[in-house]
């Protein structure tokens, strides 16, 4: 015979065991208990079906590994296991909230919506970390300022999850009808315990992803340490075996993706650069006003232009320019290395040089200050200092009023005939030119404006042994046309005649010596009576002796003059006025009358 157990265990249909109570004794009792027992059977059975299928979720879910892929893996689950529309998940970033996936949705509203974080229904779940749900979301007066959402998504029955782990709240899993329905118990669990899994997912798979970046960064670095330190290698053995500066630009141009051009501090952009990069002119003044810290790009892609500043001591030397780069990261860490060795070459070369012009230098003013009376050793040092014993050269001293600018040599240089010479000699700088025509130099300094330079020229020298003389009388020549206030002039030896001799530093203390002797009392009487009586002796003898053109140069009465002339004869005698003694005070007071030399 038939009983209920063999019934519920073949899982017949409900009818069946309709039909089977009919027959039986207490048959409606029966029946009624076997369906209580099918349906917590049937219950069971689905439990059990849902926590076999969540168990199947949680381990596809830890095999997943990129967040984007998990995010959307975990809403399409949960769509399945609750039979819903739509779900999506809002992540906590900050002060917000984004929806960062969303599977099922109508519209593209809700992907990538940014919310405050305590706002909505969102709020509730995140901020209490529970479960909350609503029926019928447009109806519930709890929920407003999100009705766009809600009406293009058609959002009725909605549930939320918070996506915890521990006390952390990651963000929260919702999960959606598009009409009216009410959650159990059993499906609020049922997604909270999806939602739990799923945040270990996420939070796993986020730190995996922080951890594979890391990585990755640390991978970057150290390739980018690894190419560093083979450009630095490359470039040291440049270096050390005596290359300098062409050899170092050789050298990153074989390293580089691109073209190499190294141009010089004030050198303009090659023409064909500047046309292709109208901002590389801009920036290449720029960076030699305000060194950069590092290189950097001008311009995208193709249409760019790398740019480094080659600097020592803060000092711009150069610019050094990738063209064409096919790799602008590498291109930059290279000339990130290389502008600092370009520039202790360019410092090193430098120094070469000027040691060596210093050395120059000193050769040339030795031979000019300190003669040798055997030839062949004088021929010997004019080679030394770059000069051909059998050319003749005239000496040009010269000196500007001020301080002397760092760049005076090559004002001096410029326009001089080539194979001059022109070396510093102490406040003042000194030419030897070849050219047998000293009146020439003159007029051309004359023409030129030499930036106010006063000049003496002295020559030429037909044979070694007179650059000395030459030097000396250029030398008394730049003297007596400073001390005369001739500033911005140029003039021969022979053309300032007595002056040159006069005027030299050791005739100035013997007239300074000669004008306190013969003419302190005069000089005494006109400081006590306020009186110019040198500028009256001085008119006197101008004008031979003569009363009448002297006042009228002084500007006085002829009785005036009368009163003065005596006052002089009681200071220095009556001889004063006739030769030859008259010659030698007119001498020494026209002399002693220019500006160099006033005293009174």
């Amino acid at each position: 015979m038939t009983t209920w157990l063999d019934l519920l265990l073949a899982d017949v249909p409900v009818e069946d065991m309709h039909r089977h109570g009919e027959g039986l004794a207490e048959g409606e009792r029966q029946l009624e208990a076997a369906l209580q027992l099918r349906a917590l059977l049937e219950q069971r059975r689905r439990r059990a079906a849902e926590l076999t299928a969540l168990n199947d979720m949680a381990a596809q879910l830890t095999s997943t590994h990129v967040v984007d892929d998990l995010l959307q893996e975990i809403t399409v689950q949960a769509r399945r296991l609750l039979g819903v529309d739509l779900a999506y998940i809002g992540l906590i970033r900050g002060d917000e909230t984004v929806f960062e996936v969303v599977s099922g949705g109508l519209t593209t509203q809700l992907l990538g919506r940014r919310i405050p974080r305590s706002a909505g229904m969102l709020g509730l779940v995140i901020g209490r970390g529970e479960p909350y749900w609503t029926s019928d979301y447009p109806g519930d007066p709890s929920f407003t300022g999100f009705d766009d959402i809600a009406t293009a998504e058609q959002l009725h029955a909605l549930l939320g999850v918070p996506l915890q782990i521990r006390e952390r709240v990651l963000g929260a899993l919702f999960v959606c009808k598009r009409t009216e329905r009410h959650f159990t118990d059993e499906e609020i669990g049922l997604l909270a315990s999806l939602a739990s899994h799923a945040a270990i997912a996420i939070d796993n798979a986020t730190t995996l992803q922080r951890y594979r970046e890391t990585a990755a960064q640390l991978e970057a670095a150290n390739r980018r340490l690894e190419r560093t330190l083979a450009w630095d290698r490359q470039l040291t053995r440049v270096v050390l075996r005596g290359g300098g500066v062409e050899d170092l630009v050789a050298e990153i141009a074989a390293a580089a993706s691109g073209r190499v051009v190294l141009l010089d501090k004030g050198a303009p952009a090659p023409a064909d650069l500047a046309q292709r990069f109208p901002a590389l002119p801009e920036a290449l003044a720029s960076i030699s006003v305000h060194p950069r810290s590092g290189p950097s790009a001008l311009g995208e892609g193709s249409d760019a232009v790398l740019v480094a500043g080659v600097v020592a001591d803060r000092e711009v030397l150069a610019a050094l320019l990738v063209v064409d780069s096919e790799d602008d990261a590498d291109d930059l860490l290279l000339l990130e290395r290389a502008a600092p060795a370009v520039a202790l070459a360019m410092v090193g070369e430098r120094a070469v040089s000027e040691a060596t012009r210093l050395t120059r230098d000193a050769m040339v003013i030795d031979l000019l200050t300190r003669p040798a009376s055997e030839p062949r050793a004088l021929r010997q040092r004019m080679r030394n200092a770059g000069l051909d014993p059998a050319t003749a050269y005239c000496v040009i001293a010269a000196a500007r009023q001020g301080e002397v600018p760092r760049d005076s040599r090559d004002d001096l240089s410029t326009g001089l005939p080539a194979h001059s010479v022109v070396v510093p000699d102490g406040d003042r700088l000194v030419a030897i030119v070849p050219t047998h025509e000293p009146n020439a130099l003159v007029r051309d300094w004359s023409a030129g404006s030499r930036h106010g330079a006063t000049a003496g020229v002295s020559g030429p020298a037909e044979r070694p042994m007179q650059l000395h003389n030459c030097y000396t009388d250029a030398v008394a020549t730049l003297d007596a046309l400073l001390t005369l206030g001739r500033h911005g002039e140029a003039a021969t030896a022979e053309q300032l005649g007595l002056y040159r001799i006069l005027l030299t530093h050791t005739g100035r203390r013997a007239l300074h010596a000669q004008f306190d002797h013969e003419l302190s009392p005069v000089l005494c009487e006109q400081q006590r009576r306020s009186i110019p009586m040198l500028a009256t002796m001085k008119a006197y003898l101008d004008h031979g002796g003569r009363v009448a053109p002297a006042a009228r140069a002084l500007g006085v009465h002829v009785n005036t003059i009368y009163q003065r002339v005596a006052v002089l004869d009681d200071l220095l005698g009556d001889s004063w006025r006739e030769p030859p003694r008259s010659l030698d005070l007119h001498i020494l007071l026209r002399i002693m009358s220019t500006p160099g030399l006033t005293q009174a």
